[in-house]
């Protein structure tokens, strides 16, 4: 679903379906649960265009931002990204990630702050 709601976008937006760009998508499509590192987004994408660049990933993976269908997020100084633009909440325990939607959590946020929460990241120790 997030694939083909992703290929829409592009082709909504005037953007072409290069296919690196449909790589990255089909990647982020099987990977996007586990909120993967932009390097391990790269090196799936090398397996079948070895001559990606990082910066050609970075601004696709920006673009897909500017469209709503990825959210970007570091741990510990690595990006991550996000294909869940629902807002919720990120449990990070070690490299893994787990998304937890609870609308309580959210609502009480955006009153406490007086503004639109996207993406909350709470580290979780142990």
């Amino acid at each position: 679903m997030w694939k083909e709601e992703a290929v829409n976008a592009l082709k909504k937006r005037g953007h072409k379906l290069t296919p690196q760009r449909l790589k990255l998508i089909e990647v982020l499509d099987e990977m996007g649960s586990e909120h993967p590192s932009m390097n391990s987004l790269l090196e799936r994408i090398r397996d079948d265009f070895p001559t990606v660049s990082f910066s050609t990933l970075y601004s696709n993976l920006l673009t897909l931002r500017e469209l709503g269908l990825v959210e970007l997020f570091s741990i510990e100084g690595e990006t991550r990204v996000e294909i869940n633009t629902k807002p919720h909440i990120n449990l990070i325990t070690g490299e893994s990630v787990v998304d937890v939607e609870d609308p309580e959590i959210i609502e009480a946020l955006k009153k406490r702050l007086g503004k639109e929460v996207k993406l909350v990241n709470v580290l979780v120790k142990g």
